[in-house]
């Protein structure tokens, strides 16, 4: 089973996003160390779940639903059988995770992580 974990926000203008969000929602954003134009975003106390806002030159999607599961490769074979398609490479970054683009028959861009 895969949970929601994260919540993906495209931009042309990453920084003047992550404003808007500070200004209007309390957000709280820092530089990702591992890539350009991508902003960690804190989303406040509770039970909430993280967020991040990234250049549009990275997904054009507005809205990327983040799935945490046990194995990437995995999931990506159950979303290819169940009619969906992998959307690029397996992407491993240190510390993090495995993570991969993946899309629903509709095309909808979905990320997958399988944590470290």
């Amino acid at each position: 089973m895969g949970t929601i974990i994260h919540i993906e926000l495209t931009s042309a203008a990453p920084a003047a996003t992550a404003d808007f969000y500070a200004r209007a929602f309390g957000w709280e954003s820092i530089a990702s160390p591992f890539v350009p134009d991508y902003l960690l975003a804190s989303t406040g106390d509770g039970t909430g779940i993280g967020a991040a806002i990234m250049s549009n030159r990275y997904q054009s999607q507005s809205t990327i639903l983040w799935i945490e599961v046990p194995d990437v490769v995995a999931a990506i074979d159950a979303v290819t059988a169940a009619g969906g398609a992998a959307a690029g490479e397996v992407q491993d970054l240190p510390d993090v995770g495995r993570l991969a683009y993946v899309t629903d028959p509709d095309g909808v861009v979905i990320g997958l992580k399988e944590p470290r």
